[in-house]
């Protein structure tokens, strides 16, 4: 007996390094698949995201130089002021600044008629008094509406482009010609205060007295306010220097953020908004109040905001924004004889704008230093108060956007644009007033010539993304998984070789002759080199084994059941949605409709079809099952053969039970909404912080706090489930740590209602988030890794007034899914910290759509089938939307990263903004395994075949994916010069290529390398004598 215990004992451990062995495989194996998506994805967005080319020359020409050196009818140029005070409100909307009628139906009394100097000074001085000393106008923006992009087009006078958005967060020192740059060369000392973002920008040209402020902790509306006023309270406002005229400074700029972090954090509605913009007016007056007649003050806004405070893209209440010129001096301005252009009805839709480009010429004139070399903005008409110095200004603006077309080269001589700039810039030579006219020309060319792509690369991109597809579906799907690990272990060490071997002809080739311009960089040769020798070492080893033709067979044959082409069929719709802009933008509500009809379909079979025979996949576990020792298949042969019959009345009624549940959660959580601009009034947004704040979202919270615990417990309890560290985790840990959520959201309501934040309340908020971070993010962890698992042993007496007992395993027949969901269930906690209590609601439901399928696919025995991965990643998806999320940038909740600390810090901004934003699609990515491991028994499956099957259902996930990530890649391509392909297709792509990629991480590291691995292992080593 012990001899054939030891004998038992050494083909286990056999057994368990072959399995070993056969999962570190798959794991590199997939790693390669992922790194040949990655390289595919980075080659398309180096070809798709448009840069322009800068040049690094200097403009050294002041306008008294130009006017000296220049036949100007005898025209004297001189600097108009000695002093310039630069005021910028982020997020300073137009409407903020006019005075709106309390009758219209836009009317806010938190937003409107609150900054009103800026329109009285305009109206009363310059319009009603003729002194024309200041002017108010509309400032319009160029997207993508970021601070950091409009600060560069504040200075630069040139356009940021759509990838540019991306470093919003990430500024380096300009390189190119700027207005800043031009003021330290022309000997000008600048003070600045406020925004850090322009320490990033334009550190070497700023004084050493400057004082930069952290920028990007919305949460935090008054450290900045409170810092810029300070600064120009001691440096302008109760200077005494400055009132001697003996002032240090040359230029002061200050930064304000408030406006934008009330708008961030709480919304334009909110009462905060109006507090704030009270401060703002105060501040101004006091500003106007203290200036002298050589200083002229500059007040404007840098973008505006949408509906919900956010900004970033092009909607008009995001690009529409705020220009105020003022100075003590009479008459330095020259106001528009029509007034009707300065018309304040309908919130100033016809007010007189201008770009925001506009400011750089129109700042360099005044201040006489030279216009920035790679300016395309045009001067400001009212500043010139004649028509001779009309003439100069129109003059010098020419001469230098001619110079900048000259040395950029951006058109060929003899091009059909080229004879059109020559004609005219002649004609404007000859009257000026028509030199406008080239200007908006020249500007129009260049946003279409910066609108150029690298079609080499797209075109890598596209090819090499398809054929990972075609890796995935053969690998995952066509070839039997038990093949596939036979593969393995030759798939790899081919990669590696492929890579080097591809390396060593490539650089070999480009060595001798010249290398393409799209990889002339080795760094992205070596990725090419790397994508060719993944790609030939899959396909060399797929082609050896099999022919094209068996493979083609084999894909049809996979649909020929009726839920594979269910699947297959919403997956391509899905796909499809991207071909039109209506459908992308509507996308919320398809992927609702998608489940709802999915659950539809599911509650028809369980009603009309109950005598459906059980797929092949659950009968070929049966056949691998017959074949072992009858002995160690005895205590599980009953579970395993009474799933292979036609369903019962019972199961049929739970079905129909799961069907509903999964159709009510989908209806209910598509009320939480965010609206699109483009969706006009036909969305009506839920997700608003006063809903997300309110008493009854808050109750509601507190009431699934409690609800949804039993309803995981009444899950477990279908299968004896609820056993060893099963009743610890719901009941205590989940318990708790919701509870601890609540809290901490529950905090941010009562602030909410707050007039003055309250430190101790902030200091407790963030230690609490820590905790409960801590708690499920790393102890919960590692209680998973060591924790006992989900069965008992239950003891019962044989017969009755019997002295024997007879010992059953409860929970064994669900053992791997009970202990897997709990991993799950610490994936939710974690991803619930950081979301907003609609966002919670939403999540609550998104559990209990996880569950409801995860028992469906058990009754219906498709747990190989691509059905439910399907249904999986549409939940995914319509949870992202309903967690208060778009395909768009002003959608990102950037506030979410300052939950766990008060600046930014790595990584827990990071961590926060992550899963905040992808928390539905790593909590799918994890719970894929659930179809394979949820009522399985042990010892019915090889530990191999179990991976394989966890591999390909997780391979279905990253097929939907990637063909969604293909679908957008192509058509944003189709559309590449659509109206709308950064407002509505860029940003697709951009969040299908980053949701595949999160996708495979999670997959790759998280449910394949850890939790799938270790689990197997586990039980496998617990059962492994019976």
């Amino acid at each position: 007996m012990i001899r054939n215990r030891m004998e038992q004992l050494s083909i286990y451990k056999i057994r368990f390094l072959k399995f070993r062995q056969s999962h570190t495989l798959y794991v590199l194996y997939l790693t390669a698949v992922a790194a040949l998506q990655f390289i595919a994805i980075a080659f398309f967005t180096k070809g798709f995201l448009l840069s322009r080319n800068v040049l690094d020359d200097i403009n050294e020409l002041k306008p008294s130089m130009y006017a000296a050196n220049s036949s100007n009818n005898g025209f004297v140029h001189q600097q108009k002021f000695e002093k310039t005070v630069i005021l910028v409100i982020d997020a300073l909307r137009f409407d903020f600044v006019i005075p709106v009628n309390t009758n219209n139906s836009a009317y806010n009394s938190n937003h409107h008629n609150k900054i009103t100097t800026l329109y009285d000074q305009f109206c009363k001085e310059s319009v009603g008094k003729k002194q024309n000393n200041s002017l108010l106008l509309k400032f319009l923006a160029d997207p993508p509406t970021t601070t950091l992009q409009r600060l560069k087009g504040l200075t630069t006078g040139s356009l940021p482009t759509f990838i540019d958005a991306g470093s919003n967060f990430d500024g380096t020192v300009i390189e190119e010609d700027n207005l800043i740059k031009q003021m330290y060369l022309n000997n000008k000392e600048v003070f600045f205060v406020g925004d850090d973002t322009w320490d990033a920008l334009f550190s070497p040209f700023l004084s050493n007295h400057s004082i930069p402020y952290e920028s990007l902790n919305v949460w935090d509306l008054d450290t900045v306010d409170n810092g810029v006023i300070s600064y120009f309270n001691d440096n302008l406002i109760r200077s005494e220097e400055y009132k001697k005229k003996n002032s240090q400074w040359n230029v002061l700029i200050g930064h304000m953020l408030g406006v934008d972090h009330v708008g961030h954090k709480y919304g334009p509605n909110h009462f905060t908004m109006k507090e704030k913009q009270l401060q703002v007016n105060n501040f101004i007056n006091d500003i106007i109040n203290v200036i002298d007649d050589d200083t002229l003050l500059v007040i404007m806004g840098d973008h505006g905001m949408d509906h919900t405070g956010n900004h970033g893209g092009d909607s008009i209440d995001e690009l529409e924004s705020t220009l105020f010129l003022y100075s003590k001096r009479q008459n330095v301005w020259k106001l528009e004889d029509d007034h009707s252009v300065y018309n304040i009805d309908d919130l100033g839709s016809n007010y007189k704008s201008i770009n925001q480009i506009d400011l750089v010429p129109t700042l360099a004139l005044l201040l006489d230093i030279p216009i920035p070399f790679n300016n395309l903005g045009w001067p400001i008409k009212e500043i010139a108060v004649n028509e001779l110095e009309q003439q100069f200004f129109s003059n010098i603006t020419l001469d230098q956007l001619k110079k900048y077309q000259e040395t950029n080269g951006l058109f060929p001589t003899g091009s059909d644009k080229y004879r059109m700039l020559e004609n005219l810039f002649n004609t404007s030579k000859e009257n000026y007033e028509l030199s406008k006219e080239y200007q908006a020309y020249l500007l129009m060319l260049c946003k279409d010539l910066w609108a150029n792509f690298e079609f080499p690369s797209i075109a890598i991109g596209i090819i090499f993304l398809f054929l990972s597809l075609i890796i995935l579906i053969t690998t995952t799907k066509l070839i039997p998984s038990i093949v596939v690990s036979q593969m393995v272990p030759i798939f790899v060490p081919l990669i590696i070789m492929m890579i080097f071997v591809s390396h060593l002809c490539l650089f070999s080739l480009f060595y001798v002759f010249q290398p393409p311009a799209f990889i002339e960089e080795r760094f992205w040769c070596s990725l090419l080199a790397t994508a060719i020798g993944i790609t030939l070492a899959c396909f060399s080893q797929i082609f050896e084994r099999y022919s094209l033709k068996w493979l083609i067979f084999r894909f049809f044959g996979e649909l020929s059941d009726y839920w594979s082409r269910v699947g297959s069929v919403f997956i391509i719709l899905h796909a499809v949605i991207f071909t039109s802009n209506s459908f992308t933008i509507w996308e919320d509500r398809i992927i609702s409709f998608f489940i709802a009809t999915i659950g539809l379909f599911t509650m028809y079979e369980f009603i009309f079809v109950p005598n459906r025979e059980s797929t092949s996949a659950l009968l070929s576990g049966v056949l691998i099952a017959k074949e072992r020792d009858s002995k160690k298949i005895r205590n599980f042969e009953e579970e395993v053969y009474s799933d292979c019959l036609p369903l019962t009345k019972i199961q049929r009624a739970l079905g129909i039970y799961h069907s509903l549940i999964l159709i009510c959660c989908t209806r209910i959580s598509s009320f939480i909404t965010i609206c699109r601009e483009e969706q006009g009034d036909f969305c009506t947004p839920t997700f608003s912080t006063s809903s997300n704040y309110s008493i009854n979202t808050i109750g509601i919270l507190f009431v699934l706090m409690i609800v949804v615990p039993f309803c995981i417990q009444g899950y477990y309890n279908l299968t004896s489930s609820f056993q060893g560290s099963a009743p610890i985790w719901i009941n205590l840990f989940l318990r708790l740590v919701l509870f601890g959520v609540f809290c901490l959201w529950g905090l941010n309501t009562v602030e909410n209602y707050l007039n003055e934040p309250i430190l101790e309340i902030n200091m407790f908020k963030i230690s609490l988030a820590r905790s409960l971070a801590g708690v499920s993010l790393i102890a919960l962890n590692f209680g998973w890794i060591f924790g006992p698992l989900c069965v008992n042993l239950g003891i019962t007496r044989t017969k009755e007034n019997s002295k024997e007992n007879s010992a059953t395993i409860l929970g064994v027949k669900n053992i791997y899914g009970s202990q897997y969901f709990l991993l799950v269930l610490n994936i939710f906690m974690a991803v619930m910290i950081f979301s907003k209590p609609l966002a919670q609601i939403s999540l609550y439901l998104m559990l209990n759509q996880i569950l409801s399928v995860i028992e469906i696919i058990d009754m219906f025995k498709l747990k190989e089938n691509i059905i439910g991965p399907v249904i999986l990643n549409l939940i995914a998806y319509q949870h992202f939307f309903t967690t208060g999320h778009q395909a768009t940038i002003p959608a990102v909740q950037w506030d979410a990263g300052f939950i766990l600390s008060e600046t930014i810090s790595f990584p827990l901004t990071h961590i926060a903004i992550f899963l905040n934003t992808f928390g539905p699609q790593v909590l799918a990515s994890v719970a894929i395994a659930l179809f394979t491991l949820w009522k399985q028994p042990p010892l019915v499956l090889k530990p191999q075949t179990m991976l394989g099957r966890i591999v390909s259902n997780c391979g279905c996930l990253l097929i939907y994916n990637t063909v969604l990530c293909l679908s957008t890649f192509i058509w944003v391509t189709h559309f590449r010069r659509h109206l709308m392909v950064w407002k509505i297709f860029c940003p697709r792509f951009i969040f299908a290529s980053l949701s595949l990629i999160v996708t495979q991480i999670i997959v790759i590291l998280i449910t394949i390398a850890f939790a799938s691995g270790r689990l197997i292992r586990q039980i496998n080593s617990f059962f492994w004598e019976f």
